[in-house]
């Protein structure tokens, strides 16, 4: 099992309100009934910026997301489905600023 983690900036134009609505409601209820997510990830979990990190400044990033595949392949096939290229994909470029939105895949290890 491989997680791919996303550190997910808003675009400038979208204020914290609007991003984190809309990732919690329509992109997640997207993934939720996509055929793609659903043939290939194995789990999906968002993380949110706190709204006392907005109180402070501008954050690095408005959260995370995890998403759980079995393997690097699986992975790499969904981000070329139809189902993510056509709706998933082009979704996210309405509320995430994605030249700023960092991924990378890890290897989750257990310490405590």
């Amino acid at each position: 099992m491989i997680k791919l983690v996303i550190a997910v900036k808003r675009r400038a134009d979208v204020s914290p309100e609007e991003f984190h609505r809309y990732w919690r409601t329509t992109h997640a209820d997207l993934i939720r009934e996509n055929g793609a997510a659903k043939k290939y990830m194995r789990r999906y979990i968002q993380c949110h910026t706190l709204q006392e990190e907005y109180e402070r400044g501008e954050p690095a990033y408005d959260g995370t997301a995890e998403v759980w595949f079995d393997s690097v392949e699986d992975a790499d096939a969904f981000f070329n489905h139809p189902g993510f290229v056509d709706a998933i994909g082009p979704d996210a470029d309405r509320f995430c600023d994605m030249e700023a939105t960092k991924l990378f895949m890890t290897a989750e290890e257990t310490v405590i």
